[in-house]
């Protein structure tokens, strides 16, 4: 099979991820079956579990795997895709990076950008939580689990759910750098590169970053959601601003 081997594919995949990506999944089907527009009610947020608070389990189940899916089938297209595996030039041995790794991650990356900053509802989108999660299981499977055990043990610790994601991710990030063992459809297709699962899984936490910044701080004044305490919302925003 002819390599793919050419720069502009580093632009026209993650492109054509990020509309893919931006495919408000959550939004069309709280519209559909309750015609509501999940922006404006229960924690804004366009995710699967706001569904599930206003359209039911069934609704919210659905569009959690949509935005888990489409993530994973763009990788899954990228992964076999027989683009150039030859290290770039300039970098030590442990540093090698090939253009097909470049390609996987800018695609992850854009399927994030488009979920959380969908162009089709002026950018106000979800978390990626979903998407990330389709990621990490393709790509380390082992990673993937240590990402679910850590976001259960931080929520059971502390009663926050969206902080204990990003607190996930990041914990994931030094691991990730380590974890020399890699699922045998990485391996055949050459993306099994320590250096390369750390930069990739340090590229969607930063990316995931900025969607968390408000319920950090919240969980630190102590107004951000906590699972069994009274008189605290699960909300995007303060309530001065939903009536805007």
């Amino acid at each position: 099979m002819a390599v793919v081997d050419h720069w502009i594919w580093m632009l026209v995949c993650p492109i054509l991820a990020y509309f893919i990506g931006a495919i408000p999944f959550s939004y069309l089907i709280a519209k559909w079956r309750s015609g509501i527009d999940i922006r404006q009610t229960g924690n804004k947020n366009v995710g699967g579990l706001n569904v599930m608070m206003r359209s039911g389990f069934i609704w919210g189940f659905l569009s959690g795997m949509l935005d888990f899916l489409k993530g994973l089938v763009c990788l899954i297209i990228v992964l076999y895709v027989p683009f150039n595996d030859n290290p770039l030039a300039g970098l030590g041995k442990y540093y090698e990076i090939t253009q097909h790794q470049l390609i996987y991650m800018f695609v992850a990356i854009a399927v994030i950008l488009g979920h959380n900053f969908p162009i089709f509802l002026k950018f106000h989108g979800g978390r990626g939580v979903a998407a990330i999660s389709g990621f990490l299981l393709l790509t380390n499977p082992l990673l993937f689990t240590a990402f679910i055990i850590t976001t259960g043990l931080v929520t059971v610790i502390t009663g926050y759910i969206r902080p204990a994601q990003v607190v996930a991710m990041f914990v994931g990030v030094p691991i990730a750098f380590f974890l020399n063992f890699f699922p045998p459809w990485i391996v055949n297709q050459g993306l099994n590169s320590t250096f390369f699962l750390g930069m990739f899984t340090l590229g969607i936490s930063l990316t995931i970053l900025p969607k968390y910044i408000k319920p950090i701080i919240d969980a630190f004044k102590g107004t951000e959601y906590q699972m069994g305490k009274k008189g605290v919302d699960f909300k995007e925003e303060d309530t001065s601003d939903s009536n805007n």
